[in-house]
């Protein structure tokens, strides 16, 4: 699959989520333009390479699962520059195993009094990410 289709067909679902309820945070999260963005561009705003942009959208229709079933959660303090600005934020890193020997991991955030937003999604160990990065090779 050609990663530019793929990325179109994701970004059409990713726009359809609009939030979805955390029990573990007692929230809800939001799938905002911010994150999808983040998907495919690093936070320089340098493009991600395309075995990174290739693997985060191969996880992406497992991001509202891991929100609504998480059942851990890590959370870190931190500054960033947002809009010119330093703000603080928090990131919450969420897993779950949404099959066996599959766990993802969505990282959301929070900046200073505002809402959760989703920021990324990635395989939580090795294990998962050699499941979701496998391309087939085509028979002859």
């Amino acid at each position: 699959m050609k990663l530019h289709n793929l990325t179109k067909r994701r970004k059409r679902s990713y726009n359809k989520i609009g939030s979805v309820e955390c029990p573990i945070l007692g929230n809800k999260v939001h799938f905002t333009s911010e994150g999808f963005h983040h998907l495919i561009y690093q936070s320089n705003n340098k493009p991600r390479t395309v075995s990174e942009r290739f693997m985060k959208l191969m996880c992406l229709k497992h991001a509202p699962s891991v929100v609504m079933n998480a059942d851990k959660v890590e959370a870190r303090e931190n500054t960033r520059k947002v809009k010119g600005k330093f703000k603080n934020v928090i990131q919450y890193e969420l897993v779950y195993e949404v099959h066996k020997d599959a766990k993802m991991r969505v990282v959301v955030e929070k900046q200073g009094k505002g809402k959760l937003k989703f920021r990324s999604i990635m395989p939580h160990n090795n294990k998962s990410k050699n499941i979701f990065t496998r391309r087939t090779k085509k028979r002859r």
